[in-house]
């Protein structure tokens, strides 16, 4: 056996090991077990995560490139700051020209999309009403964690119907800065109703097969919800 063939495994091993630290970093992110501003040290990481400090310095380099750590000369890494208004809102332009994009490409396979939409969509608005009827900032965690694991669903549903992995790889991009963002912005108000309404209208859209009617009413939804988290971010 030749000396690159042996070391191809070790080199599947290591780029493994490497992507597995990034995932599990990548969640502490956006779960929000890691702070903004937060010092991420390589050697606690490591401890932390039972791991080697290599596989934690390369998914740190990675996880540079996304934007959601920073490192400093000197200092090491830390978590990014909150977004500011103008990242919300290039972030929010993006979100638009993607999913519109997506949306009108996922008509075509709109006959297996159509009742996975509409399971999401029932499990959405019973999560949904759930955070509606409970008192002012009482709602639980779960019921949080689940109405959000929904709306993600949702619009991941209608990605992996394009049948397009760019598609699905600029999702699921743009999908992390967004569970990030809501770390940062209090929400005032539950617009849970809002959201499960105008997934409504795609849906039905949707069913209909009409691609200028389901991309508009995905334009329309994007920019909804832009405008109400900026709202928030400014209370």
């Amino acid at each position: 056996m030749s000396s690159s063939s042996a070391s191809t495994p070790f080199r599947a091993s290591r780029r493994a090991l490497r992507d597995e630290v990034y995932d599990a970093l990548l969640e502490m992110l956006v779960d929000g077990h890691l702070g903004a501003g937060e010092a991420l040290g390589i050697d606690p990481l490591s401890v932390q995560l039972g791991v080697s400090p290599t596989p934690v310095r390369e998914a740190l380099v990675q996880l540079e490139s996304t934007g959601l750590v920073t490192r400093t000369a000197l200092r090491g890494y830390k978590v990014a700051p909150p977004m500011s208004r103008e990242a919300m809102e290039q972030l929010f332009d993006a979100r638009v020209l993607l999913e519109e994009g997506a949306a009108r490409r996922a008509v075509a396979h709109r006959e297996s999309l159509v009742p996975q939409l509409r399971r999401v969509l029932e499990e959405q608005r019973d999560h949904g009403a759930a955070l509606v009827d409970a008192p002012e900032g009482d709602a639980s965690v779960k019921d949080l964690s689940d109405y959000l694991a929904d709306d993600r669903a949702f619009h991941d549903a209608i990605f992996q119907a394009t049948g397009n992995r760019f598609f699905i790889e600029m999702a699921r991009h743009i999908s992390v800065h967004g569970q990030r963002l809501r770390q940062f912005v209090e929400h005032h108000h539950v617009d849970a109703e809002l959201a499960v309404a105008e997934h409504e209208r795609i849906l039905r859209a949707m069913e209909a097969g009409d691609a200028d009617e389901v991309a508009e009413t995905m334009r329309v939804h994007i920019l909804a919800v832009r405008e109400r988290t900026l709202s928030d971010a400014e209370s």
